[in-house]
């Protein structure tokens, strides 16, 4: 029997989800009076309890190989199974045992998915229990494109082992590349790296109890079957005609996942009774598991709007698989918005302190990463989110004697007629309050782009097309063609092109998070 929960509860990263199901009533046991030397068996049923969702942006693209910013999803794991602990970690008594499911997006063939999905379950499992040698058959035994090869040392050695400043690991990921020795002593410190001493589970802890060598009922691939998101009709066709991918399959992101189930204390399977095949094994042993329109339920496309499951509980083919995961709050599509800081010169700020406000509700103190950029979880749309930031102490106070960054616009400045003392004050400025120099209200809810042959007049600017100037800076002139007009002109000042539809460009770039430097004087 389990134990009682309290509360739902959930915690949304950029890379993923951990959460507890809702409370499941138990079913009571109906047993007839025995007559003689007959017995009743009573069996309950395998009932997930919580879940841990692995979005696609921790593993290389149409790859297995799992990238260090999963640290935060893996953070958020640990606290799920202090939760919920394993058998290893319950001191004797029966544990809550974990099962790893794989999942890709529905390009592509069946069989291929099915084995790139389950080398992604495998490449979880194997960093979850310490597997080096998991992870040496990924590396030394590639699957189409998906190839760990140098690069992936590299990422690895520059996370456990940082090179001194102006050089790089290369010459180190050369000779692990030729030295399997090396390569799994690597793979064992890049692993406790990501996963600290909290998370080290043992294949004990998983639901077929690490009994079966191709680790039947505790980590599978389930290939394109379960997708959470299902293009429109109107949709496809566009990416049909799209030379370039990239659209197509940023859309799809959210069907590429890894889910990690965790069942209620004392479940295990015999592996050998298990549904699902094994991670190395073909689609067939899937289909056996279909519902009767499973190829229906996961192709058929609406004309004008996406179907969700999270919506209609109707996309995933699988009935076994629906049967275990159709109430869980992490089979849904994560919503997440990106937001770059910038300072008064239009120049990003890595590690920006800031904070958010939405509906009131303030955030705790953060930082921006590497590009600048923040992510927002789960705001609901539409929303005005409201940002405070501010530059870094290093780069609100230089060192004495350390002379200001010169930058494309602080030299058009100039040319204007500006001071260095007015130049100066424009970088400073006044803060907006004693603890912040920044703040800016960021629209969430932009519409999509229009499609087919809709156009837009050349004197007109839409209503999201103002929204997205403003989150980009351009809010500055009374006219928003006004401000249009200065977006093209930056634009054509970076890349020395002319910009044809500056509509088309504008969106691409707001997408893609990249405003373009500014070029002079508003």
């Amino acid at each position: 029997m389990s134990d009682p929960q309290t509360e739902l509860t959930h915690v949304v990263s950029e890379g993923g989800i951990a959460a507890k199901h809702p409370l499941t009533p138990e079913v009571a046991a109906r047993v007839g009076s025995a007559t003689g030397s007959e017995h009743n068996t009573v069996r309950t049923g395998i009932i997930p309890v919580a879940c841990w969702r692995l979005e696609d942006v921790r593993f290389e693209f149409d790859s297995s190989f799992v990238v260090p910013g999963i640290e935060v999803e893996l953070k958020n794991l640990a606290e799920l199974v202090k939760d919920h602990p394993t058998t290893s970690k319950s001191e004797g008594k029966p544990g809550f045992p974990l099962s790893v499911f794989g999942h890709a997006d529905p390009t592509g063939n069946d069989d291929y998915n099915k084995q790139l999905s389950g080398r992604r379950a495998t490449a979880i499992y194997a960093l979850l229990t310490r597997d080096t040698n998991l992870w040496e058959k990924l590396f030394s035994q590639p699957f189409g494109n998906d190839k760990w090869g140098r690069k992936a040392l590299e990422t690895m050695l520059d996370t456990v082992s940082p090179a001194p400043a102006g050089k790089s690991n290369q010459e180190q990921a050369i000779q692990h590349e030729h030295n399997a020795g090396k390569r799994k002593e690597l793979f064992g410190q890049y692993m406790e790296k990501l996963c600290g001493p909290e998370l080290k589970l043992k294949k004990e802890d998983f639901l077929g109890h690490g009994d079966d060598a191709g680790g039947k009922g505790d980590l599978q691939g389930c290939s394109e079957f379960n997708p959470v998101l299902i293009f429109s009709q109107k949709d496809q066709t566009k990416f049909e005609q799209d030379k370039d991918k990239t659209a197509r399959n940023n859309a799809n992101a959210p069907n590429r996942r890894v889910m990690v189930l965790i069942f209620r204390k004392g479940s295990r399977v015999n592996p050998s009774k298990w549904p699902c095949p094994r991670a190395k094994e073909g689609s067939e042993g899937c289909k056996k598991r279909f519902f009767s329109d499973g190829d229906k339920r996961r192709n058929t496309r609406l004309p004008d709007q996406p179907r969700k499951f999270e919506e209609t509980l109707d996309t995933f083919a699988c009935r076994f698989y629906d049967r275990l995961s159709n109430k869980s709050p992490c089979e849904r599509i994560l919503r997440v918005f990106r937001i770059r800081l910038f300072d008064r010169l239009a120049q990003p700020i890595p590690g920006a302190p800031f904070v958010t406000a939405v509906a009131g509700r303030e955030s705790r103190l953060d930082r921006a990463d590497s590009q600048g950029d923040i992510v927002l979880h789960d705001v609901e749309v539409p929303s005005t989110v409201t940002v405070r930031w501010s530059r870094r102490d290093d780069q609100r106070k230089p060192p004495p004697g350390s002379q200001p960054n010169i930058d494309p616009f602080e030299d058009s400045l100039r040319a204007d007629g500006a001071t260095e003392e007015e130049i100066q004050q424009l970088r400073d400025g006044p803060p907006v309050d004693e603890g912040f120099e920044f703040e800016s209200d960021i629209v969430v809810d932009i519409q999509p782009e229009p499609q087919g042959d809709e156009q837009v007049a050349a004197k007109q600017v839409l209503k999201e097309d103002q929204h997205r100037l403003h989150n980009m800076g351009y809010a500055s002139e009374d006219e928003p063609q006004a401000n249009l007009s200065a977006f093209q002109r930056d634009c054509e000042t970076a890349t020395g092109k002319t910009v044809d539809d500056v509509t088309a460009e504008l969106r691409k770039r707001h997408q893609n998070c990249d405003p373009p430097a500014r070029s002079q004087k508003k």
